[in-house]
């Protein structure tokens, strides 16, 4: 498949994604403030609010007051509320899909030093691969609440699946084809803590998970790559900020074990702070194994386009940014569109 071919591929899912995304943000702004008020689902609900707010900065305008007056408990929610579902105001039902992550549409992401040998403990690739530095990055990360409320009126136990695909798309030499595919279902709860911490922060959820991530490779020598996570997330959350702490231990190792030293590499937890900026998002996650120096950091930055769109910028640099590449170091610099809901 020739480059032109790919990049077309590429653009046409892009465009999909916009002309889907679009239909829903061509309403008048003053009509929109009744229909977000009957919108059920909490994070599609915030979302058409923020639409709408986007319009309510002139000095002459009381839009902001009829939407209080439309959803005062809503307009009172805060973000990490209305994402985990946290009170009786934001709380919504089983079995209703939402996003997880960010999903992503990156037709550009740019590597210093693509993985071309990967190897582990357990083996190492037969051949070299003939990567280029300039391929595709495709994400899809989906929820649903599977038990509302098991004990009492808190906590939510929730079902998760993400998906990294890495496409050299522009690899026409090799057929372009899809360099590395990352699987992650998991099942966890979240719990309501709601502990002041100052005047400004609060200590607002916990959630208890059990994750598994693999590549799908099988026991292909020197590429397969396979682990198991339980895992605790704290959640805090301030002024317009967000920080989530991640700690985390492996478990029900397999054997034989494709990549025993993955800890070495990606530690036993990370950091997530998501700061918003009116509509803008600026995300920062960092991981760090202070016994062998190994670990990343990445930044993201988000932009509104229309509705839940979003352009997309990020910076990676370190171990780990797949599977694959778990013991393998290197930046990369990415380039494309992102779409999640608030």
């Amino acid at each position: 498949m020739g480059n032109a071919c790919c990049l077309r591929l590429v653009l046409l899912a892009v465009g999909l994604l916009v002309f889907a995304v679009a239909q829903a943000g061509d309403e008048d702004w003053k009509a929109r403030i009744a229909e977000c008020a009957e919108v059920r689902d909490p994070e599609l609900r915030l979302a058409c609010f923020d639409r709408v707010s986007a319009n309510m900065r002139a000095p002459d305008s009381d839009a902001g007051t009829r939407l209080a007056q439309e959803s005062p408990a809503l307009a009172k929610a805060s973000r990490m509320n209305l994402f985990w579902e946290l009170d009786d105001d934001t709380h919504s039902g089983r079995g209703r899909v939402r996003s997880f992550q960010p999903l992503l549409a990156v037709p550009a992401r740019w590597s210093s030093a693509p993985n071309k040998r990967p190897g582990s403990p357990s083996g190492e690739a037969i051949d070299r691969f003939p990567l280029d530095s300039v391929e595709a990055h495709f994400r899809l990360s989906l929820r649903t609440k599977a038990w509302d409320n098991p004990f009492g009126d808190n906590g939510d136990v929730w079902l998760a699946y993400t998906q990294n695909a890495y496409w050299q798309s522009y690899n026409s030499a090799e057929s372009s084809p899809f360099r590395e595919t990352n699987y992650r279902p998991e099942v966890f709860s979240v719990w309501r803590v709601g502990v002041p911490l100052s005047e400004r922060w609060s200590w607002r959820m916990l959630s208890l998970g059990l994750m598994h991530e693999s590549n799908g490779r099988g026991s292909v020598l020197g590429i397969s790559r396979s682990w198991n996570r339980l895992y605790a997330n704290f959640g805090f959350e301030g002024p317009n900020t967000e920080v989530y702490l991640r700690p985390w231990v492996r478990v029900l190792r397999e054997d034989p074990d494709d990549n025993p030293d993955i800890e070495d590499f990606l530690g036993y937890g990370d950091v997530q702070i998501i700061h918003h900026l009116n509509s803008q998002r600026i995300d920062l996650t960092a991981r760090w194994n202070p016994s062998t120096g190994k670990g990343m950091a990445r930044i993201g930055y988000h932009f509104p386009l229309v509705g839940d769109l979003h352009g997309f910028l990020s910076v990676f640099s370190g171990y780990g940014e797949s599977l694959l590449d778990y013991n393998h170091s290197q930046t990369t610099v990415s380039a494309g569109i992102s779409m999640f809901q608030f």
